[in-house]
């Protein structure tokens, strides 16, 4: 059966292994709650850092389940967030076979061998989809980023703002309350702060342009909120100095962490 299906890998989750860290359990309760679990028409699979996402027919159009895969993938982006966790997820459409025997439940397709292998030759992080579903998007912003696939801007709130105001900063504040078309803008720009740090300070290189990679790619697509955000910082009252947000904007979980590793060497 051909299906529509969400592969996501939770990056740097060996060395989360290897230093026994606190975030581990944190990383499968986070997991366990997202909405996909209730709904109807998706199973999915959890398996180490592994998760898989697919529709279990095909009863509805493909933008249907393109657009659940998407809102699924940004709700466990922006829980993990709030840990300092990333990932690399892949939505893909392709034959993927999964039967529930007596006892375990049985999976594979040459779609998912595909998907396996193209996620480790993406650069960046963050969502992929490939470009022959692509169109399917209905509302998340995308950007082509090789051959086969596009990236998903999952910030969604800090998209709509740039469309809305073209731009142009400071903003008016009662822009931010009127609906809830802006409604994750604080996660947004903690998001930012956090890739900011991580591109510059991260200790391995090849880590650090996965970072830098995804910074660019958002600063090309909105390159006029760049210019101010990297003069005065990523910080909630540039977008209006009476806007103080909801996430302390001075305290970054990667700085602490970088910092808290660094004091912890003999």
């Amino acid at each position: 059966m051909n299906r529509d299906f969400l592969y996501i890998d939770i990056l740097g989750f060996s060395q989360m292994v290897r230093e026994h860290s606190e975030k581990i359990p944190k990383v499968f309760e986070i997991i366990d709650e997202l909405s996909v679990h209730e709904h109807y028409a998706f199973h999915s699979i959890v398996f180490s850092d592994t998760i898989i996402v697919y529709n279990k027919d095909e009863n509805k159009p493909n933008h249907y389940y393109v657009t659940y895969l998407i809102e699924f993938a940004q709700q466990l982006f922006y829980r993990l967030l709030s840990i300092g966790v990333y990932y690399r997820g892949l939505i893909t459409y392709g034959e993927f076979e999964s039967h529930e025997l007596d006892n375990i439940q049985a999976y594979w397709g040459n779609a998912l061998i595909d998907t396996y292998k193209d996620e480790k030759s993406i650069e960046g992080f963050g969502l992929f989809i490939r470009k022959d579903i692509s169109n399917d998007i209905l509302i998340f912003e995308k950007m082509s980023v090789g051959v086969n696939y596009d990236f998903v801007f999952l910030c969604q709130s800090y998209m709509n703002l740039y469309k809305r105001v073209h731009g142009e900063l400071p903003i008016n504040l009662n822009l931010l309350t009127e609906t809830d078309e802006f409604d994750r803008i604080d996660e947004d720009l903690k998001f930012f702060r956090e890739i900011a740090f991580l591109k510059e300070h991260y200790p391995c290189r090849e880590v650090q342009k996965k970072y830098r990679t995804v910074y660019d790619w958002y600063k090309e697509r909105t390159p006029k909120f760049f210019k101010t955000f990297e003069e005065q910082g990523f910080l909630p009252f540039i977008l209006n100095p009476g806007y103080l947000g909801s996430i302390n904007p001075f305290e970054t979980i990667a700085e602490q962490e970088l910092t808290t590793k660094k004091q912890e060497k003999p």
